[in-house]
């Protein structure tokens, strides 16, 4: 018997997926694969997360996946690192998210922009900034002395080493009254005054609790409160533990 002639059936990843709908929902993904997603292959979307503080927005992250494209996320954690990876194998997901405005390969190399069909709508300009600076984007408090006391300031720092998708935020951030101060050779955006902070949380908000865990850290030094961000905090609670699975 010529036993190269038997063929082994290849494993297939042209998996049936639900194509979704122009939405809020998908744009906010968008933010997320532009910040800490990739598509290095023909088939697979990887996110990469930091499971020691993205550990509960990880959840998020994985139920909008399977909300969207009604498809499995695989969740790991890689050995010996703090990195949470989430991971889609669909050929048919890859190509609809490239059809999207997503990109195969290096997106810094490429200089990724925002989609234009996210950036003609603005609620979805809003979610998917939204999902960009869950991924890219932190809050800090600052601490200096003036006039011997002691201040502490909350800031906003948003980085990417795509300078078009730094100008396409400070654009957007223009548009809602908000102040940036794009820094570092055009790879950060800030937010100095705490007021912008506020108004970028009240306008785009958060599906990230590390995000609102900062801003809780701060009112409480401060004293300073804004009812309608402590209520999307509580609602944003609710919703990551319920959806919340093991890893």
């Amino acid at each position: 018997m010529n036993y190269s002639l038997l063929k082994f059936p290849r494993k297939s990843h042209r998996k049936i997926i639900n194509i979704p709908k122009k939405s809020k929902e998908l744009a906010e993904l968008f933010g997320i694969i532009f910040g800490d997603g990739g598509i290095n292959n023909e088939w697979q979307l990887v996110i990469s997360l930091d499971s020691n503080v993205d550990l509960e927005y990880s959840y998020f992250v994985r139920e909008l996946l399977e909300k969207l494209f009604k498809i499995e996320v695989a969740v790991r954690k890689r050995p010996n690192q703090n990195t949470l990876v989430l991971v889609c194998s669909s050929i048919d997901l890859v190509d609809f998210l490239v059809k999207k405005g997503s990109v195969r390969g290096n997106k810094i190399v490429q200089q990724i922009d925002i989609p234009n069909w996210i950036n003609s709508n603005s609620e979805y300009k809003k979610a998917f900034v939204r999902g960009l600076v869950d991924t890219d984007g932190c809050l800090f408090i600052h601490k200096h002395i003036t006039k011997n006391v002691l201040c502490n300031n909350i800031g906003f720092c948003f980085t990417n080493s795509c300078k078009k998708l730094i100008i396409s935020m400070a654009r957007i951030f223009k548009e809602f009254g908000i102040n940036p101060h794009i820094a570092d050779k055009g790879r950060r955006i800030y937010l100095y005054s705490f007021k912008d902070v506020v108004s970028y949380l009240n306008i785009f908000g958060s599906s990230n609790p590390r995000i609102f865990k900062k801003y809780l850290q701060w009112i409480n030094i401060k004293k300073y409160r804004d009812d309608n961000i402590v209520k999307n905090i509580i609602l944003l609670s609710n919703r990551i533990w319920k959806g919340a699975g093991a890893v």
